[in-house]
């Protein structure tokens, strides 16, 4: 699954079975909705450039830009059918590559990103071929949209912290920006395939005997299981509607008392949120889905930490190094014995001692999903109605909240870029969708991507502000000892045993 050269400027590598599946989802929305392609990643930031003034701003981004094209060039790479491509511009093309993935939208019509994304994402909207970088003057906010083929979420934070690293390195040295990048060499950067990245290429290790069958049982524990516990949808009973992400934040107080609570408690914000939001849509789930008592999703896992240098880095931030792992649970259950079990799948999965066999079967598992999405009896099955849920950590440690830019005019003030709210989302056309949860700015961030012409906005909204509740509620609540975040009582029981693998993974 390496990238091999197939003319003197085009590089081309087979898809992983994980970026298959996207490639899947992204043309089947397509084909039924317009040309929108499902799960297309989205993240904004709102900047204070104040120490910027008299600079061209709009040419120092356009230059960063093109600079992070030339130092990760998967960034340009595009797909033909499951074969992913990458070629070398020439001036022409490079400009033309310029003109439709760097857009200025400084009209009067254009206050704001997210007036920019209900044009940019909404229905009849027009799509994009590669990743693109717009840029809000009127509001100082940056926005990526980007092909969950070619980046993942963490991806996203990490692309923020090298783009911004490019700026603020060419406003401290102005006579950087007038040399010229040469483009030639650039493939050699090119991010590989997970499985390269891992050391388990699937094309020159076929799976074992045991890796197929344990493939076809992790890949079966979460199919067999779906659509388990969600809210009502009008998926299949309505047209697809406008995407759209509703945030909801936590005050720096309340972010700070979770926080202190979890520890105590020995589980992550993570678990915490996730377990709080299982209990919301139990709630409020559809009938025929509570019957089954069973809540079954795809726990999202980032692989980076299991990768060797420079895979590991923001080197390769440009790049899908994730993957999601069945779970379930059965519901109702307590909230403490939810969050113990999504704690246990969560620090288990990939550590310890099925750690290394997990990490082995990540491939053979990814063109099993890749290879069931694309078959009729896949498409013609209910979906789920519950979001699956993506945690970005403390995102300060992937992106700062300010970068120098150096005294170059000789004041002794360094000019500073601040980086002041920061958001992730994703496009939600068919139908999954997506709960978010990060920190940035000291606060607690719950942002549901979803579609609402499946969904109300009033009903997320109400969704997550239970999720808060419960978080709250559970996590803060006095105990009969005098302390918040302690477990009482019968918490309630949990199916933990997430699938019958010989692989230890819950």
């Amino acid at each position: 699954m390496e990238w091999k050269q197939v003319s003197p400027t085009r590089w081309e590598r087979p898809a992983t079975g994980l970026e298959g599946y996207f490639i899947s989802s992204e043309n089947t929305a397509a084909k039924f909705c317009g040309g929108r392609e499902h799960y297309m990643l989205l993240s904004r930031q709102t900047l204070d450039i104040t120490d910027l003034a008299g600079i061209d701003v709009e040419a120092v981004f356009r230059r960063a830009w093109t600079q992070m094209r030339w130092v990760q060039p998967l960034l340009a790479a595009t797909v033909d059918g499951m074969t992913k491509v990458y070629e070398v511009p020439d001036d022409a093309a490079l400009e033309k590559w310029l003109a439709s993935t760097f857009v200025v939208a400084s009209d009067d019509s254009t206050p704001d990103a997210e007036v920019l994304y209900r044009r940019v994402a909404g229905v009849g909207a027009a799509p994009i071929a590669q990743a693109t970088l717009y840029w809000v003057p009127r509001s100082a906010e940056l926005v990526l949209r980007a092909h969950h083929h070619t980046i993942d979420g963490v991806g996203v934070l990490l692309f923020w912290h090298r783009y911004l690293s490019a700026v603020a390195a060419a406003v401290g040295d102005p006579e950087s920006s007038a040399t010229k990048i040469t483009f030639g060499a650039e493939p050699a950067r090119l991010s590989p395939a997970l499985e390269v990245a891992l050391g388990h290429d699937g094309l020159k290790q076929p799976a074992t005997a045991e890796q197929a069958e344990a493939a076809m049982k992790l890949f079966g524990s979460w199919a067999t299981s779906i659509p388990g516990v969600g809210p009502p949808s009008k998926v299949g009973a309505a047209p697809s509607g406008a995407c759209r992400s509703t945030e909801l934040g936590f005050s720096a107080a309340e972010t700070t008392a979770l926080i202190a609570a979890c520890r105590r408690a020995g589980v992550t914000v993570t678990a915490a949120a996730q377990a709080a939001y299982v209990s919301a849509v139990t709630r409020h789930a559809d009938p025929a889905k509570l019957r089954k008592g069973l809540y079954s999703t795809a726990n999202q896992f980032d692989l980076r930490p299991h990768l060797a240098a420079p895979y590991d880095t923001d080197a390769h931030a440009v790049s899908v190094y994730y993957t999601p792992v069945p779970y379930r649970a059965d519901v109702p259950a307590g909230f403490w014995a939810v969050a113990r079990s999504l704690q246990e799948h969560y620090q288990t999965t990939f550590r310890g001692a099925g750690g290394a066999d997990m990490l082995a079967l990540n491939g053979h598992f990814a063109r099993v999903l890749c290879a069931a999405a694309q078959t009729p009896e896949f498409l013609a099955a209910p979906v789920p109605s519950d979001a699956l849920v993506s945690s970005l950590g403390v995102v300060e440690r992937r992106v700062r909240r300010e970068y120098g830019c150096g005294g170059d005019d000789g004041s002794e003030k360094e000019k500073k870029i601040r980086v002041r709210d920061l958001k992730m989302g994703v496009d939600v056309v068919l139908s999954m969708t997506m709960l978010f949860i990060y920190t940035f700015g000291d606060r607690l961030r719950l942002v549901y991507s979803f579609n609402d012409g499946f969904e109300d906005p009033e009903d997320i909204q109400k969704y997550l502000e239970e999720t808060r509740t419960i978080m709250t509620e559970e996590l803060l609540k006095p105990a009969p000892n005098g302390k918040a975040g302690q477990i009482n009582g019968n918490a309630g029981q949990v199916n933990a045993a997430v699938l019958s693998l010989t692989i230890p993974v819950v």
